[in-house]
């Protein structure tokens, strides 16, 4: 008899130890990639980045991205920009970030560089800044939907081809993506 409930102990440790639910898990961060519209001829944007959480709802995060992949220049050239961002994010509800949604809002300094970033034949890049927000929303537990707006502007010249008369340009893009913890 001993025996038997020492098995049945031990069967019971095991599983718990094993048990694949925790409801106290809290995600280190998230990835994503997204894809999306921009107005002022900036066409298809795209591009993917990730944040880590370094405190409740707080997170660091970078992204890499293209935008004007779809459009063209007055001279046929395609408005290609790339950007590099560095931002900082919030996520509301911290609590229930294991939850099925996370808004958020974000923002942080970014640099534009490429096509239509030139100036006297050099390459040069532009400095500037992004804000924004959106919400994660997860159907399953590692995977779910990010849906985002992001403000870009600067202090340069982008698109000098497209808008040659403009010193400053910014747009704004409307964002979908999968985003995964």
């Amino acid at each position: 008899m001993r025996k038997l409930i020492a098995e049945a102990a031990l069967l019971l440790m095991v599983s718990a130890l094993a048990s694949a639910q925790n409801a106290d898990y809290q995600p280190r961060g998230v990835g994503y990639v997204f894809a999306g519209g921009g107005t002022h001829s900036m066409g298809l944007t795209a591009g993917f980045g990730g944040e880590a959480y370094i405190a409740k709802g707080v997170g660091l995060g970078a992204e890499v991205a293209a935008g004007g992949l779809t459009t063209t220049d007055n001279y046929g050239q395609s408005n290609m920009t790339g950007l590099g961002s560095a931002d900082v994010s919030y996520h509301f509800f911290p609590k229930k970030i294991q939850g099925n949604a996370s808004p958020f809002v974000a923002g942080g300094y970014t640099l534009f560089f490429g096509h239509n970033a030139v100036d006297r034949g050099k390459d040069v890049t532009t400095d500037g800044f992004n804000v924004g927000g959106g919400v994660d929303l997860f159907g399953a537990k590692h995977v779910g939907v990010r849906f985002d707006v992001r403000y870009y502007g600067h202090g340069g010249r982008i698109l000098r081809f497209t808008y040659p008369n403009l010193a400053e340009f910014s747009f704004v893009a409307f964002r979908f993506g999968l985003t995964f913890r």
